[in-house]
């Protein structure tokens, strides 16, 4: 009874933007355990909750029920991507087919607790949260005689990178959902769920083993038309582990070994003078 009484009050603050502003810049985290950990008034919190997007300034955020106002009728999902910094996920390349088709994503930059909670609200209103790193991107102008096309033209290279990269990826595909960026790491769902499950690992001071990304690489970006058929094993090495090292930058990842990715872009940057 004390629980829906204050969720009642917040809900008459939520009425004013600029105060309810300043209530959020201090409870949100607050309100995302709350959806955690009390099922019953779980619809009720979500309502409460904000959230930074792409089709928000920053410093703005918005409602889970203006999203779904601004989404277009085939949607039907609550798409998102976690990190630590926003600036950086603002720019992943990940977004890049989602601005494309004009689908906002929610930029979650509280790590720690996002990634545990985000993924345990399943859905709000019918409409699933997914994780834009473990999903399919948006449709794209192709069909799939032309994604088999490109498949097969790529196939070679894919391989020979996938051989160069070993271990450090778990696979190597081409992918649509790049336009302006030459690759990027992404993980299947098995390891989307498994995330949350490691950092529980952490918090209890045990170590699990991290998982390989999946490197997807951009058939339309010059380096990687270049790259396909390129006779240099060597030029084939150097540049496929800068692929793997600029995707995991781009998403704010820490790199194996900086000190190999600065040589390998100093090799490339001499062969291309």
């Amino acid at each position: 009874s004390s629980v829906k009484k204050i969720l009642s009050e917040i809900k008459k603050l939520s009425k004013d933007e600029e105060k309810y502003s300043q209530f959020i810049s201090q409870y949100n985290r607050a309100l995302k355990e709350g959806v955690y950990q009390d099922y019953t008034n779980k619809e009720s919190i979500l309502e409460l909750l904000r959230y930074k997007s792409t089709k928000t300034e920053i410093g703005k955020m918005t409602s889970l029920e203006a999203y779904k106002e601004r989404a277009n009728s085939e949607q039907k999902a609550i798409y998102y991507i976690v990190g630590e910094n926003e600036k950086v996920l603002r720019n992943s390349p990940l977004l890049e087919s989602y601005k494309k088709n004009d689908i906002e994503v929610l930029i979650l930059d509280d790590k720690e607790i996002d990634e545990i909670i985000t993924p345990a609200i399943g859905a709000y209103k019918e409409w699933e949260f997914k994780d834009i790193t473990a999903v399919e991107p948006p449709k794209v102008e192709q069909s799939e005689e032309e994604k088999k096309e490109v498949e097969t033209k790529f196939e070679s290279i894919t391989k020979k990178i996938k051989d160069k990269l070993g271990d450090a990826v778990k696979d190597v595909k081409v992918t649509n959902r790049l336009t302006d960026s030459p690759s990027c790491v992404t993980k299947d769902a098995a390891d989307a769920q498994m995330a949350a499950m490691a950092h529980l690992f952490r918090q209890m001071g045990q170590a699990m083993p991290e998982s390989a990304p999946i490197l997807e690489i951009n058939p339309e970006h010059e380096i990687v038309k270049k790259l396909n058929g390129c006779p240099d094993e060597s030029t084939i090495e150097d540049v496929s582990w800068i692929l793997l090292d600029q995707a995991k930058l781009s998403e704010g990842m820490e790199i194996t070994d900086t000190v190999a990715f600065a040589k390998r872009l100093s090799r490339i940057t001499a062969k291309a003078l």
